[in-house]
């Protein structure tokens, strides 16, 4: 069993515990003295039982790869030099690395760990559907007891590796660990999925809770929908959720399909690239056939590079051709401004910081020379049905509080300084296409929130100026303190962002004292 510590609220992980419930009408008062209304983040804090299993992942991964005392102490350097291999050395790219035993513990041991913690923060804010929902349609027992391959829900996973999708939503929502769903894993090396079903399987017995059934098949990604149709063990499972994270930067010519690479050099051409994507998402229509509502939820994570946000960029510009709905975190269903931008060398991606990260990983991470500040990736959510901002067609703050001019945003860079700006600025995306939010030093990457359209446009990017909403009360009603979309949250990745919205308070980050502030630039611009 992992250990349950008493809870110190003034011990260094105590930002991955559970926040304290912020004050009825919370709202973000930036340096200008006006109010953002409170926002969404994007990114959940970690809970306290989540923080415990990272913790003690450390201890199953000795147990799934158990390192001998020389392995021990190469370890840091062997996570040195996987990192060159994937960023600076990719022609070493050719051979796999998953033949090489130093290789596969330094994945294991190093970026596992950090995906798990980017794409937990994540899971636990995004508006999912419901597993439990879909097998009780298709005439499954919600609590996971006598449920067979004809009544679960179906977790695809393209191009899992060591598993680390359903890794890390198995972490991120505790009450979908008895539900009916069934894991079907597709990539081309088959010991790294072996490695991650195993290491599902000591987390589950370490903790004392259940894990799905995994089926794992060798397959190159085209054909991962055509096997979760053929296999035998799943037969009649209706298809939930198909996930593919740091694969679609990967897709190239040839037969063999992908090799790993966490870069932005060797970018495709955009045509070259749209061909293979456009490829991808054909080859897994078979599983939207149907009614809209059972068609199953696509999500795509990219590392928040160049290479990846760009990839991102034009799978979403594809999907809506296709006939697919963005549910997040695109605030709105128009064309994505920066790639809109014909002279754009910016990309869309959120940053978080790294801290709470568990302490052997972080040491880990010093010992390697790869110390982490922050972590950034870039998610996209896709749905047939009908998105968020379909849903939210009038802002819940006009409806609650009367005449507000509001526009629903996503803010999408850090802040900087803007000259004639009033405090730092932070672009946003929205349904108008980019906006220059001012004031706005206390948001952070990620935040959805309604903000009010200003004359007049940025010089340098065409951005459209925005403030804060002006909330109008109407005689004899009350001003309620939720932002945009939260008193209608349906599903339960909704419920995951009001839980979100209330530890707001513990993921900002203070505002720098005697430091230079960062120059004007657009989103993923770097400074010179």
């Amino acid at each position: 069993m992992l250990p349950h510590k008493p809870h110190n609220p003034k011990s260094a992980n105590s930002v991955r515990q559970a926040p304290q419930k912020p004050r009825p009408g919370m709202a973000k008062i930036h340096e200008g003295g006006k109010r953002w209304p409170q926002p969404i983040p994007l990114f959940a804090a970690l809970p306290r039982e989540g923080a415990e299993l990272l913790d003690g992942l450390s201890e199953a991964l000795h147990h799934v790869r158990p390192l001998s005392a020389a392995h021990r102490r190469s370890l840091p350097e062997d996570i040195a030099r996987l990192s060159r291999l994937l960023t600076t050395e990719r022609a070493g790219l050719a051979r796999s690395y998953w033949t090489s035993p130093a290789a596969i513990s330094a994945y294991l041991y190093y970026f596992l760990p950090w995906n798990l913690l980017r794409l937990t923060r994540l899971l636990s804010a995004l508006p999912l559907p419901d597993p439990t929902r879909i097998a009780a349609h298709a005439g499954g027992q919600s609590t996971g007891q006598a449920a067979t391959a004809g009544n679960e829900a179906l977790l695809l996973d393209v191009g899992s590796g060591p598993l680390t999708l359903p890794l890390a939503l198995w972490l991120a929502y505790p009450r979908w660990r008895s539900a009916p769903i069934r894991v079907l894993a597709v990539d081309l090396a088959p010991q790294p999925l072996e490695l991650g079903k195993s290491l599902l399987e000591t987390l589950g017995k370490m903790s004392g809770h259940p894990v799905w059934q995994v089926h794992t098949a060798r397959a190159p990604l085209e054909q991962a929908a055509r096997m979760a149709t053929r296999l035998p063990g799943l037969s009649g499972a209706r298809p939930w959720l198909v996930s593919a994270v740091n694969v679609l930067n990967e897709l190239r010519s040839g037969k063999r399909g992908a090799h790993r690479e966490q870069t932005e050099e060797g970018e495709i051409s955009n045509g070259c690239r749209e061909e293979k994507l456009s490829g991808f998402l054909a080859s897994l229509a078979p599983l939207a056939q149907g009614r809209e509502s059972q068609a199953p939820a696509l999500l795509f994570v990219e590392p928040g590079t160049r290479l990846g946000g760009t990839t991102v960029m034009h799978m979403r510009r594809l999907a809506l051709e296709a006939g697919w709905n963005v549910l997040s975190p695109c605030p709105h269903g128009e064309g994505c401004p920066l790639l809109e931008n014909a002279h754009s060398r910016t990309w869309c991606h959120f940053t978080f910081s790294s801290a709470g990260a568990p302490p052997w990983l972080e040491k880990l991470s010093t010992d390697a020379g790869l110390e982490k500040n922050a972590l950034s990736l870039a998610p996209l959510l896709l749905g047939r049905q009908p998105g968020a901002h379909d849903r939210t067609k009038k802002s819940p703050a006009r409806e609650r509080h009367g005449s507000v001019a509001g526009e629903t945003a996503r803010v999408i860079s850090a802040a900087f300084a803007v000259p004639g700006l009033p405090g730092r600025a932070r672009y946003a995306c929205s349904g108008q296409g980019l906006l220059l939010l001012e004031n706005a030093g206390t948001l952070a990457s990620g935040d959805l929130l309604d903000v009010r359209i200003q004359p007049g446009r940025d010089r340098k990017s065409g951005a459209r100026t925005a403030g804060p909403v002006r909330i109008e009360k109407q005689p004899g009603r009350k001003a309620a303190p939720q932002p945009a979309g939260l008193a209608a949250a349906e599903t339960s990745g909704e419920r995951g962002q009001a839980r979100a919205q209330k530890s707001a308070a513990l993921q900002r980050q203070k505002k720098p004292v005697g430091k230079k502030p960062p120059q004007h630039r657009l989103p993923g611009e770097k400074g010179k």
